[in-house]
């Protein structure tokens, strides 16, 4: 599906159930503005959705028809990601082999489970490469390779061990804890950052776990915490749908590249603040 063309049907949750981090309960939605209340997991989205959703959905004739929709979207998504992931193209530019190589050897995702309580699935392996290149190319614009990473595990640990040292994670999984530069971070609680990191860094890279406005705002909080300046780079992935609050938060635009995220029924854009010619183009996995 292309960009910008996805139907209403697609965004089956319009006010949801939040859960609470630390105390595992589920909290009420507060009331929003209707193009605030569209709730959806990024990479740690899960396609099993409360009674409470699917009843106050104004888009949903029924809770037996949004189940049979969501079950008919997982299975395509399935097998196109399962077609793309098993087998590279048959004919690949070297460049673009080289790139295939690397990542079929990528130790994060080999060897990290995704957690279904926390909500947490990875981007794919090209997808990981192509994200990770843009990073480069940041780095190449301003010249500092100091990259706070918010809620994306796969792609800090997919880099070389000496291009970690000059980054940080900020994460709620704690078993991530032992690994050098790992910051606990909580969204509901934004500004609970270390200091020492406040305005050290000059590209965030952003994957929150929910897509609505509300948590938007709480990483925007964190993100300009840790800025080096205003015009410091983003990278940021959600759904296309919320093209003009990433525009207001971060002057981000979306880019022609889309993620690849094997286990997600929905399609994500990717936003970014600055150039890259590796996001402007289509993802071949997703053909």
């Amino acid at each position: 599906m292309k960009t910008g063309q996805k139907p209403q049907s697609l965004l089956l949750v319009a006010t949801c159930h939040k859960i609470n981090h630390k105390t595992k309960q589920q909290v009420k939605p507060q009331d929003e503005a209707a193009s605030q209340t569209t709730r959806r997991s990024s990479k740690h989205s899960t396609a099993t959705y409360c009674s409470y959703c699917i009843a106050n959905s104004s888009m949903s004739p029924s809770f037996p028809d949004q189940v049979e929709l969501l079950k008919e979207l997982k299975e395509i998504s399935s097998a196109r990601h399962k077609r793309a992931h098993n087998h590279p193209p048959k004919t690949l530019p070297e460049k673009e082999k080289t790139i295939y190589d690397a990542c079929s050897k990528n130790e994060f995702l080999q060897q990290t489970a995704e957690k279904t309580d926390l909500n947490q699935y990875w981007y794919s392996q090209g997808t990981i490469e192509t994200i990770l290149g843009a990073i480069r190319e940041s780095w190449n614009i301003s010249g500092d390779k100091r990259v706070a990473f918010l809620s994306t595990p796969s792609l800090f640990f997919s880099l070389s061990e000496e291009e970690r040292k000059n980054c940080a994670l900020f994460d709620f999984d704690e078993e991530l804890k032992s690994c050098a530069n790992f910051n606990f971070y909580d969204y509901n609680n934004p500004k609970m950052i270390d200091p020492s990191k406040h305005g050290q860094f000059n590209l965030v890279v952003i994957d929150p776990p929910f897509i609505s406005h509300s948590v938007w705002e709480q990483y925007a909080v964190t993100a300009k915490l840790l800025m080096k300046s205003e015009t410091s780079h983003v990278i940021a992935t959600t759904v296309y749908e919320n093209v003009s609050l990433m525009a207001t938060l971060f002057d981000c635009k979306p880019t022609r590249f889309q993620p690849s995220i094997p286990h997600l029924v929905y399609q994500y854009s990717v936003f970014t603040n600055f150039p890259s010619s590796l996001l402007a183009k289509e993802n071949s996995e997703l053909e």
